[in-house]
């Protein structure tokens, strides 16, 4: 699981396991295509993600608390397919969530008081748990890490990122009817 922060903003997520085969959940960089990179370097105070207002850490740790509880509850446990939003005059009142909706994630908005609960899948190309990265790592382990920390475009090349960048890149149209998938 994890807790992001923005200025107002938030996101609590739990990550999918490979349990979960095809249907499996994504990680938090399942929807970036690069590598991690300085995110203080040319941005303003608040979109580097080192301030954030008073009450919202509590609050995403609060929802954190509570999904990992429900979670616990579950008879998958962590494999718990995810729910999507409900109307509050659906009931949820299945044995196989007694303390209500597993959702994938919760994205809070301060400046609306407001949650949505998205659920993305896994990112087959994801900088972070793609099978290749996860690969990488197991069979080289520490130094994996040190190559990635010294230049991130190695983790993109790894996970493939980098030619499904440069494929984009390079499109012109035909691949839309060919079928081609990047």
């Amino acid at each position: 699981m994890n807790v992001a922060l923005g200025l107002d903003t938030f996101v609590v997520q739990r990550h999918g396991l490979a349990a979960q085969g095809a249907d499996r959940l994504g990680c938090y960089f399942c929807n970036d295509v690069s590598g991690p990179r300085d995110s203080s370097r040319d941005r303003t105070l608040d979109q580097q993600c080192t301030v954030s207002r008073p009450g919202l850490a509590p609050v995403a740790s609060a929802l954190a608390v509570e999904l990992l509880v429900a979670l616990l509850h579950h008879p998958r446990r962590a494999a718990a397919p995810a729910d999507a939003a409900r109307p509050l005059a659906d009931r949820v009142d299945r044995a196989d969530r007694p303390l209500g909706l597993l959702p994938h994630s919760v994205r809070g908005f301060l400046t609306h008081y407001d949650t949505v609960l998205p659920a993305t899948p896994a990112f087959r190309h994801c900088v972070a748990c793609s099978p290749p990265v996860v690969a990488a790592y197991r069979d080289r382990g520490l130094a994996f890490v040190r190559d990635v920390a010294d230049d991130p475009a190695v983790l993109e090349r790894v996970a493939g990122v980098a030619d499904l960048c440069a494929a984009a890149d390079d499109w012109d149209g035909a691949g839309a009817e060919s079928g081609d998938d990047f």
